[in-house]
């Protein structure tokens, strides 16, 4: 007897403190309510690091009006996302209008359809009407930036063109930069016959003929005045930069990387795939892999007053080749004498510091404006070289880590540092299909388990009550 009412007192702890930690639990979530916990495939209800930075570095408010119907599911939807957004900055605020309940505000601001966000900072104003966080992003640096920066792609020699909607086109890459504020604009060099003063950036993708010399000559002269150039080169194109390249402390030997650990991947043995970077400000964090549908070899050499620092590398097992003509025949063989044992380094950034001379008043005579001093400052030339340019065609463009690569790159090119991380993840539906076994296993869980718990329950007190 002494024993039953021992079990029986253990039984009734262990019943307690179950009771007393599923109230916890409940406790928890109760009082916590601002706790979200995302399970999305994409982490859609996630801020991505770049929204993360760009918020949390606000120069100044922004205000963001949307127009809901009040107890649409649209509305609760849009709450629950902006959350972490509005909690991240304080320079950030929310307020919701009903347009049918407000059609004088709504004409205002001329809004036409539901789901409509105004954004506004200063005496700027801009609109989104599909609220994805990629879209609210964009219209926050619409309205939040002072100047819009002007990236220029070369063309006049067969490179990729920003308005080719085709596979091997760039348009997929203008439509970022520009959701990204900049303003994206093509340059054909020797008709203008200079880089315009207001250019950030100068990229030129993939030439397949040489660039003219006194092409060359705008170029260098652009970089030597503390220009960003960024220069995509494919395997065997005839682009005629290399001693160019070379004064920047670049070279790039005529060759092709293998990299046979790419099949792991999925890929092919002449299309490496990258998923480990080297600390740079481009790839510090980046942990998606790129794919390279051609690479070829792309590495630093020393020249005085010149950093030059390879960035991208590929596997220990790949090498660069440099019989071309047995690699044309499926021949490939890495070659001690010949060839380039891996990592290879396929992207170097190369800078300079570019002394600026600034008029400096003569202190003698306050009241004249005679400039007889100078005092030196220095800016940053930047030159990145990436031994492919297929890996932003259209077709590659959003795989995995390509686009933010790029985009990154651009951006510590543009100065914009802001914007260097992973861009915010689109929505994605994925559809949960369940086998006959799964689902009815899934149906044992949902119904069965609680149905046998009660009834363990229903025994446990008939047992207690007989004794």
């Amino acid at each position: 007897m002494k024993k039953r009412t021992v079990l029986h007192g253990t039984n009734s702890l262990i019943l307690l403190l179950v009771f007393l930690g599923i109230l916890t639990f409940i406790n928890m979530i109760v009082f916590r309510p601002k706790q979200q916990y995302d399970f999305t495939a994409t982490g859609f209800y996630t801020l991505s690091p770049q929204t993360k930075i760009i918020v949390e570095t606000l120069p100044r408010e922004v205000k963001l009006t949307a127009f809901f119907q009040t107890g649409s599911p649209e509305k609760s939807s849009f709450q629950d996302r902006m959350q972490a957004l509005i909690e991240s900055s304080d320079k950030l605020s929310l307020s919701f209008i009903d347009p049918d309940k407000n059609p004088t505000i709504t004409k205002k601001f001329g809004i036409t359809t539901y789901s409509t966000i105004v954004l506004e900072s200063g005496k700027k104003e801009t609109q989104v009407k599909d609220p994805s966080e990629a879209n609210l992003v964009n219209g926050i640096l619409k309205v939040i930036k002072d100047e819009q920066k002007v990236i220029r792609f070369l063309e006049g020699h067969g490179e990729k063109r920003i308005s080719d909607e085709e596979n091997q086109g760039l348009s997929a890459v203008k439509e970022s930069l520009e959701k990204d504020g900049f303003q994206v604009e093509n340059l054909l060099l020797l008709q203008a016959g200079e880089i315009p003063a207001d250019t950030k950036l100068l990229v030129i993708p993939g030439p397949e003929k040489p660039i003219a010399p006194e092409e060359q000559k705008i170029i260098e002269d652009y970089l030597n005045a503390g220009g960003s150039v960024l220069l995509l080169l494919d395997p065997q194109s005839k682009f005629g930069m290399e001693e160019l390249l070379k004064r920047w402390s670049i070279d790039v030997p005529d060759s092709f990387v293998i990299d046979p650990m790419s099949k792991m991947f999925g890929g092919d043995y002449a299309a490496p795939v990258i998923s480990q970077y080297i600390v740079h400000d481009i790839t510090r964090e980046f942990v998606l892999p790129t794919i390279f549908p051609l690479l070829r070899m792309v590495k630093a050499e020393k020249v005085d007053g010149v950093e030059a620092t390879e960035f991208l590398q590929t596997g220990s097992s790949s090498w660069a080749e440099t019989n071309l003509i047995a690699l044309n025949e499926g021949k490939s063989q890495f070659d001690e004498q010949a060839d380039f044992k891996g990592p290879v380094s396929v992207a170097v950034i190369s800078t300079r510091e570019i002394p600026v001379h600034e008029p400096k008043q003569n202190s003698a005579d306050d009241n004249a404006n005679i400039f007889t001093d100078t005092s030196k400052n220095t800016r940053q030339a930047r030159l990145v070289v990436i031994g492919d340019s297929d890996f932003v065609g259209n077709k590659y463009f959003n795989f995995s880590g390509n686009g933010d690569l790029f985009l990154n790159t651009t951006s510590f090119l543009a100065e914009e540092k802001n914007l260097i991380s992973i861009r915010p993840k689109e929505r994605k539906n994925t559809p949960l299909s369940l086998t006959q076994s799964q689902g009815l296993f899934i149906l044992m869980l949902g119904v069965f388990t609680p149905a046998l718990v009660v009834l363990m329950g229903i025994r446990t007190w008939w047992r207690r009550r007989s004794l």
